[in-house]
């Protein structure tokens, strides 16, 4: 007499899972290259529109905001107004309404980046003279020619 075999064995199942599992994990590696991309590409972006807005308060001001080491896109400087970096609300003239912060620092600690940092941080200003200023920050991958870890942005160019 032949039995009637129904459903699937225990070795059936525990390779079925085994690949769902090997699929998962190649999926969140994938995920987690394409998050720290995309925080990078952030990054350029803020640096060029923090770049931009020093350029239009220096043509105004005929100097840089001043500070050392300063944490930008904090509480206490979350935007560029006449003041300077201030704390909100913006006072006119507003050259830019909200200074962004890094977006692995967000629900951290201030913490600006200097040209010493290994780790993510906020991007640090500092006012070099009426004339100069350096902005450093941090990235977490390669992007297009610059590798992972610390860089800075002057007015002229990004290094």
């Amino acid at each position: 007499m032949k039995k009637n075999q129904q459903g699937f064995t225990l070795i059936e199942l525990l390779v079925v899972i085994a690949i769902f599992a090997l699929m998962a994990n190649i999926t969140m590696v994938s995920l987690n290259k394409a998050k720290r991309e995309s925080r990078d590409t952030k990054r350029l972006s803020d640096i060029n529109q923090l770049r931009s807005a020093l350029q239009l308060y220096s043509t105004d001001k005929l100097s840089y905001p001043v500070g050392d080491n300063v944490a930008l896109g904090v509480d206490s400087r979350a935007t560029l107004d006449t003041r300077g970096w201030a704390t909100n609300p913006p006072t006119s003239p507003i050259f830019m309404p909200t200074v962004p912060r890094d977006p692995r620092m967000v629900n951290l600690p201030e913490d600006a980046c200097t040209d010493a940092s290994t780790n993510p941080c906020d991007y640090g200003y500092t006012f070099l003279s009426d004339d100069s200023y350096v902005i450093y920050f941090y990235l977490e991958d390669n992007v297009s020619n610059m590798a992972a870890g610390i860089h800075s942005a002057t007015k002229n160019n990004i290094y």
